[in-house]
């Protein structure tokens, strides 16, 4: 069975790259090139959409009245679950060069941004997340849903404390963050999965080499002690057991983890 529907993900590629995954032998091979130099990630990317999806799916409840997607990328979560979305307020981050692309991307497949939808250009670098969502409307006093997906493990620690600080402090109690991290063992060395080493190695000859990671075992820890409880944490195992791949023998990167909690109140 498939994992997961994402209709719009095809409709954001260009044309020539919908061409290259049109035939089912070359997207085969895509497939596989890419299992050869990142281990597990393919099927760890279906699990984790679908993870994010079931989350945000039995989360959404009438107490909860916005949206928040942090690195937004061409994510059409705001879009797939309209239906349950189109009365609350969807804000959707992310640096306003890969906005801009996003916009041109949505207005030409639905004709125009729906209007619950707000897409929030920041310039970490010279803006205040805070008040670039405050002047698109965002209430600091409403139940919230942060999304952030494929994002922690390139930013600074302080960065990552920054962000959690600020969801603690900006909404609600009994608000839900969901996020991705790699292991802090990745990083050191430690770590003697499968795959791992060469991902790392291969990240750091990059521009976006991975710089941030937690241990595991002290995920409920690490988040209690800035403001968040209800902690839950799944990896590698649990996603192929949850969503099993189509081959029995797919491996699912498990030095990448997925994480939820619920927010306390304001530190």
């Amino acid at each position: 069975a498939r994992i997961c529907d994402v209709p719009f993900a095809e409709r954001f590629l260009e044309r020539r790259e919908r061409l290259l995954i049109a035939a089912g032998p070359l997207r085969r091979a895509i497939v596989a090139l890419i299992e050869r130099r990142f281990a597990g990630h393919h099927h760890y990317v279906l699990a984790r959409t679908r993870y994010f999806d079931d989350f945000l799916a039995s989360r959404l409840g009438p107490d909860v009245r916005q949206l928040v997607i942090l690195g937004a990328g061409f994510d059409s979560r705001a879009y797939r679950f309209a239906s349950r979305l189109r009365d609350l307020a969807v804000f959707e981050v992310d640096h306003p060069a890969t906005s801009r692309r996003k916009r041109a991307k949505v207005e030409a497949i639905l004709d125009g941004i729906p209007s619950y939808v707000r897409l929030v250009p920041v310039d970490f670098n010279r803006e205040d997340l805070g008040a670039r969502l405050a002047d698109d409307g965002f209430r600091a006093d409403r139940r919230t849903l942060f999304l952030w997906e494929g994002t922690t493990p390139y930013l600074s620690a302080a960065a990552v404390d920054e962000t959690l600080g600020f969801v603690v402090r900006r909404s609600a109690p009994g608000s839900r963050l969901i996020f991705d991290y790699v292991l802090r063992s990745m990083l050191d060395g430690r770590c003697d999965f499968r795959g791992a080493a060469t991902e790392l190695a291969r990240m750091k000859a990059t521009p976006e080499p991975f710089t941030f990671g937690i241990d595991a075992e002290a995920i409920a820890d690490y988040l209690g002690a800035r403001g968040f409880d209800d902690v839950r944490d799944a990896g590698g195992d649990e996603l192929k057991a949850t969503f099993p791949p189509r081959r029995r023998d797919a491996y699912v990167k498990p030095w990448w983890r997925i994480a939820d909690a619920r927010v306390l109140g304001r530190a």
